[in-house]
Formats: C-alpha cells, structure tokens, sequence
C-alpha cells in the first residue's frame, strides 16, 4: 500500500535524481564527483547587525560563532548542516541571557539554485553610530561601555532563487559548496528573485510606533550580477559572485495600503577559496549582505548580514569504490 510519506519520499528523490540526470555540462570545464555522499564539518563566524538611522544605535548580537556539521547527497537538490554556537562577544556576560539560531539550506538543480537563510539572534549590545559610513570605522570596543539589551529579539527569514545562464561551462555549485568542482575558468551572468522577512521584538523604544509590541516588514525583490570561477595551480578554485537587486518593502506592524510600500536597494557579495584533492577538499568561504527596511520617516533599520566558513569535506561512497 502506497502511503503519504512514501509518496513524499519518492516525490524528494525523484525531483533531485531526474534535474541531476538530464542537466548538460560540458566536461571539459565542470567534473562531476563519482561517489554519493559527502560530510562535512566545519567553524563559522556569523553576523546579524543593524543600525537605526534614525536614533543612530547600532545593535551587535552577543552570539556569533561556533562549530558544525554537514551532509549531501548527489541525488538531492539540497544539503544540510547543524551548527553549535560557542564563543561570545565578551566573557560569559550575560550568558544565560543570549541564544541564537543560524540555519541555510541550500539547493542546486540544473540551471536553477535556491538558498534558504533563518536568523533569530536574542539579546544585543548598543553603540552609538553618528553616520553610516562609520559604523565599521574604528578599533575595538570597550565591552564595559557598551549597553546590553536582554529583552531584544531579531528574526530574520530570506529565500531567494537565481538562475544560472551559462550553466553548460560554469558550476555554481563548484564555487559555493566544492560539490563539484571546475575545470577550467568560466563564469556567468545571474538573475533571481527574493523574499526577505523581518521581525523586532523589545520592550525598548525601538519597537514603540503606533503603540505596536514588536516591528515587522518584508521585502520581495528581483536581483541580478556575475558570478566567477578563477582556476589556478593545480587544486585551486577562487570563487567570487556579486548580487545587486531592488526590493518593494511594506511595514507590517499596520494595515497595508499603497502608500505603506517602499523601493529600497539590496547587495549581496559571495567569496570562497577551495583547494580540491581527490577525496578531501578544504575551503574558505564568506558572505555579506545588506538590506534596510522603512517604518517611519524616523525609523530605518539597516540589516547587515555576514558569514565565514572555514571547511573541511569528506567524499565518501565511490561507485566501484574509487574516483574516476
């Protein structure tokens, strides 16, 4: 008898064999691994900060960085991964009052690639920014002087989905995750669409407009850019792909109106360095991302996003028990 998750079990596996089995690329720029699965462990630094323009608060997260684990597998559109949060902005100040949750999930089929972010960071510091352009300006700050706010709560949710046009020569896929890898240097133009959510919750000043408890808006957006990769040396691949995109955001904190939706700009930078053997491959990756949302004429809140990787993959599972 046919059940319903067996149905949704053969609807995964199908939909990730048959894109993987029909997509064309040329063999001379992008290899296809020959095994079935591939585990991978790694540390990461990740970031969720924003700045109010309107009060000029920057808030910085308490929780950034940490270890964690991955898999994939070759018939799957997707990959997964977990992640342990374990060092701190400061020492262990306000421990029990900080959490964070950091997930991606990724997916490739074809000439189509998709990315799933969610963010929900509680409890930040405050600074003092007069200016935008000197809020990365300057050295450290003195933890002592910096203003921690336990009851601040930021979620943050974006999927967006690109399409690659020169999918024949370049692999997408071989720059962002090495679960391919490129032969030769090619690139190509990308386009895609996006959907960003964002949600504030504090009992602070921050939130108090229209006698609402928490901040809300989204965005949804088309983008498009270039994506590279570099093939030097022996192993090495150098990957780099800028995104830049125009959102219509709407407040949600009130009723919607016309008046309510907002044009707003978004950038999304990638970088990752991979050096490729026949069974391992070690990497270096980042990504920063900024996106701003109107309230009020004073309240903007401008979203920076960031992520570094540093990785170790595992190929396992060879078809006749060896790489081609």
């Amino acid at each position: 008898m046919v059940t319903f998750k067996s149905r949704v079990l053969a609807f995964i596996f199908w939909g990730g064999l048959f894109p993987n089995l029909l997509q064309a690329q040329d063999t001379n720029f992008v290899k296809k691994y020959n095994n079935l699965v591939n585990l991978k462990t790694f540390v990461y630094n990740n970031g969720l900060d924003f700045w109010n323009k309107g009060s000029g608060l920057n808030y910085i997260p308490g929780i950034h960085s940490g270890i964690g684990f991955g898999a994939y597998c070759k018939y799957l559109p997707f990959d997964f991964s977990i992640r342990q949060e374990l060092s701190f902005l400061d020492n262990n100040r306000h421990y029990h009052k900080r959490k964070a949750t950091d997930m991606q999930l990724k997916g490739y089929v074809g000439r189509f690639a998709g990315d799933i972010f969610i963010q929900n960071y509680q409890g930040f510091y405050t600074r003092e920014v007069s200016s935008y352009k000197y809020l990365y300006k300057g050295g450290e700050e003195d933890e002592e002087n910096l203003t921690f706010e336990p009851d601040l709560n930021v979620f943050q949710f974006e999927a967006s989905g690109k399409y690659i046009f020169n999918h024949d020569k370049f692999s997408y896929k071989a720059g962002v995750t090495a679960y391919e890898r490129q032969l030769k240097s090619a690139g190509s133009l990308i386009a895609g669409m996006s959907f960003h959510y964002l949600k504030i919750n504090s009992d602070s000043s921050l939130v108090n407009i229209n006698n609402s408890e928490y901040l809300s808006a989204s965005n949804f957006g088309i983008n498009g850019g270039y994506a590279y990769n570099y093939v030097f040396g022996k192993r090495s691949t150098l990957f780099c792909s800028t995104m830049m995109g125009v959102n219509l955001s709407n407040p949600l904190y009130k009723s919607v109106s016309y008046n309510d939706f907002k044009v707003s700009a978004a950038f999304r930078f990638q970088l990752a360095y991979w050096v490729n053997f026949d069974k391992w491959t070690l990497g270096l990756t980042g990504m920063y991302s900024i996106i701003h949302q109107t309230f009020t004429k004073n309240t903007t809140i401008f979203v920076h996003t960031r992520k570094m990787e540093l990785l170790l993959i595992r190929r396992l599972c060879y078809k006749n028990g060896r790489e081609k």
